[in-house]
């Protein structure tokens, strides 16, 4: 039986790739968040923007592993196929892992707020490296562990 990633009822099956990419994602988006909230505050010490680092984390965190559990089975592929798979998941992941988080702390227009977020991911360059190598590593380390599987390696690996 071959792995298909579109497939949603083989999300749940016993498959460690998709938990360990979850909580990789989740440690991301928690990651980046936090450089977001903080670069944040740096550039507006007394203005509206002020939001507080922590709670940018935990939501971050809580988005994070929502778009994980969704786009983790994109990370990791082999060949070119997979590095294109992989970054059309790191530009998607973070508007999902925004709404998500949006909807926790305010349902309704939190979501739509939430998903325009990620932008500020773009904005500050460290805060964009940061998102850029979390996302290169969690691709890079599901690479490896599929790499392992004899039944990945017999299907992907030529």
């Amino acid at each position: 039986m071959t792995e298909d990633t579109f497939q949603p009822w083989l999300w749940f099956r016993n498959d460690n790739r998709r938990w360990i990419g979850t909580l990789e994602c989740a440690i991301a988006g928690l990651i980046v968040a936090y450089c977001v909230a903080w670069m944040l505050k740096q550039e507006e010490p007394q203005g509206t923007m002020l939001i507080d680092p922590f709670l940018a984390s935990v939501l971050g965190g809580i988005g994070g592993l929502g778009a994980g559990f969704v786009f983790s089975g994109w990370y990791g592929r082999p060949g070119r196929n997979g590095w294109y798979l992989s970054v059309l998941a790191a530009v998607l992941s973070p508007s999902l892992a925004g709404g998500l988080a949006g909807t926790c702390l305010f349902p309704g227009p939190g979501t739509l707020i939430g998903a325009y977020m990620p932008l500020w991911t773009f904005r500050f360059p460290l805060t964009f490296s940061v998102w850029a190598l979390c996302l290169f590593a969690i691709h890079l380390h599901l690479r490896k562990l599929r790499s392992n599987d004899p039944v990945t390696r017999s299907v992907f690996i030529k």
